[in-house]
């Protein structure tokens, strides 16, 4: 599973809804004070076979 962040308050050029995959640019936020304005999600890596369409 691969980590992302999902904005739920924008601040910077980010705005509501924007992912951050970016391992660089996630670590630089979470180092902040704006980590308060993201949610980690987990994003599965790749499809499970028989799973979905």
């Amino acid at each position: 599973m691969t980590i992302q962040l999902v904005v739920v308050r924008p601040f910077g050029t980010y705005v509501k809804g924007a992912v951050i995959g970016d391992v660089a640019s996630i670590a630089a936020v979470l180092a902040s004070e704006q980590a308060a304005n993201v949610v980690r999600v987990q994003q599965p890596s790749s499809a499970q076979p028989g799973k979905g369409s």
